[in-house]
């Protein structure tokens, strides 16, 4: 079992003794998507667990920094954490949800039955040329060759360093690209997870052949020459997700008011090529804490204002399915992916007469 299956498993372990937290309405599950629609008077605070202010997670970002939580009578606390950390505080009721992306981790939670779910998606991948600088696996053009058309079967045996050591969604991308040559990610190496700068200086000083360069540090790779990008998120979902808890789902018209603002400042700031609307910038770049020009060179990323759930359950049967292969699951049989997923709140959202001015 790798290291990082281990701590998989321990976290799950973690979890399983957390149990179900109790608090507000009890029947809140049974409710239909009709039967959870927000008032003008509906209020609430949320917590949310947050690794960091990152590009994917803007519509969380504008309601917070443009006030438009508040505005809503929706008290929005971040407490930056990592994701491995916060998930138990949310299986625990100390945290209502958290920020993050879709990992053995809440697949285990779900075998466990503790009740967290995946009730927003975030950024929806598009369709982009091969050799756009985006967040992703990079490599070097005297391993690869070209950014237009690399030759991946080059990595073959080599060390290539992930975030999570090839677990969960960047795990599964790297397989799925490697599976193009008819390779896997069992072919190569993987060394010491690295993240942020870390795997960029690596990448660049010839410590490792490929390593997955995180936004917006995909704006600073760009500038190598020496550096290609080779694969990327498919379009469509990514994986980046609200997953609420008890303490959230049991207050589902809360939920549903929360959404309506991320609807909301979606549809103001995040419409088209938002690099371009000054105010966004500016907006932006206070959120995430970095400057004006990273926000306007880094990739374009797009949000669906209905932050429709369609794709949600492929997604996971999918992720499911390679973490099954990999070992990073404490169960051999796979669950219903449905059952990690809640789409009544997002569905209450558009259908229900939105109550944010």
């Amino acid at each position: 079992m790798t290291t990082a299956a281990a701590t998989v498993l321990a976290i799950s372990g973690a979890l399983a003794a957390c149990g179900n937290p109790q608090s507000g309405d009890g029947g809140a599950e049974k409710k239909s998507a009709a039967q959870i629609c927000p008032t003008a008077d509906t209020k609430g605070t949320i917590k949310i667990g947050m690794s960091s202010p990152l590009a994917v997670f803007a519509p969380l970002l504008l309601g917070i920094q443009t006030k438009a939580f508040e505005q809503a009578g929706i008290d929005v606390e971040i407490e930056k954490i990592p994701s491995a950390e916060s998930l138990p505080l949310v299986a625990r009721g100390q945290l209502d949800a958290q920020m993050t992306s879709l990992s053995s981790s809440h697949f285990n939670t779900l075998n466990d039955g503790v009740n967290v779910r995946w009730i927003v998606p975030m950024d929806k991948q598009q369709e982009i040329p091969a050799g756009t600088p985006v967040p992703g696996y990079w490599s070097r053009k005297d391993i690869v060759g070209s950014a237009a058309s690399p030759d991946l079967s080059k990595l073959k045996g080599a060390n290539v360093s992930t975030p999570t050591g090839g677990t969960g969604v960047s795990g599964l991308i790297l397989d799925n690209a490697l599976r193009k040559v008819g390779l896997g990610v069992n072919d190569v190496k993987l060394s010491q997870p690295l993240v942020g700068p870390d795997a960029l200086n690596a990448l660049a000083n010839g410590a490792v052949k490929a390593a997955w360069i995180s936004a917006p540090l995909e704006v600073e790779a760009a500038k190598n020459p020496d550096l290609v990008p080779i694969a990327g998120y498919p379009p469509g979902v990514t994986g980046t997700s609200i997953m609420a808890g008890r303490t959230l789902l049991d207050r589902p018209e809360v939920a549903v008011k929360f959404i309506q603002v991320l609807s909301k400042v979606t549809k103001k700031y995040l419409d088209g090529d938002y690099r371009k609307n000054a105010e966004t910038v500016d907006l932006l770049s206070a959120a995430e804490e970095v400057d004006k020009a990273t926000i306007k060179k880094s990739a374009l990323l797009a949000f669906d204002p209905s932050f429709s759930m369609t794709g949600t359950e492929k997604f996971a049967a999918d992720l499911q399915a390679f973490a099954l292969k990999r070992g990073e699951l404490e169960y051999k049989k796979p669950l219903d992916s449905a059952d990690l997923i809640d789409t009544r709140f997002t569905e209450a959202a558009a259908s229900c007469g939105s109550v944010v001015n």
